[in-house]
């Protein structure tokens, strides 16, 4: 697994919403808080959206800010809305192997992609404010 910019700017966005406590923020002033390009923020953002990690409000003082509280919102949601699968090897993933009945390292591969998962769950937004 590689988290890719995205995911990782993902996570970075949502650092910079949680440190504004429930306060709607535009992209722009977000962008520029985190030197990313808008253009780019946007399609990070539509995925938040998406998965209901971020609320959209429009008009003139319209903007975006977590749809829920920070403690509630873990690392490992943030990367499954940008990144999709997250498994380590192609084989726990979307790809089947036609192998798998028979291969003797899967079971390490899981129990490791499990890990992972843990502990990415177990960071919540909350958290990394903290640290």
């Amino acid at each position: 697994m590689k988290i890719s910019t995205k995911g990782r700017y993902a996570v970075r966005v949502m650092v910079e919403f949680a440190a504004h406590d429930g306060e709607v923020l535009s992209l722009k002033s977000v962008a520029e808080a985190q030197n990313i390009s808008l253009k780019y923020l946007e399609q990070i953002v539509q995925m938040l959206v998406k998965a209901d990690l971020l609320v959209s409000y429009r008009g003139t003082n319209g903007g975006y800010k977590l749809a829920k509280e920070p403690a509630q919102i873990n690392v490992l949601s943030i990367l499954r809305a940008t990144e999709g699968d997250l498994s380590i090897v192609a084989c726990l993933g979307n790809e089947t192997c036609v192998k798998h009945e028979h291969c003797r390292a899967r079971k390490c591969w899981d129990k490791l992609n499990g890990l992972i998962d843990d502990y990415l769950q177990s960071v919540s937004l909350s958290k990394l404010l903290s640290e």
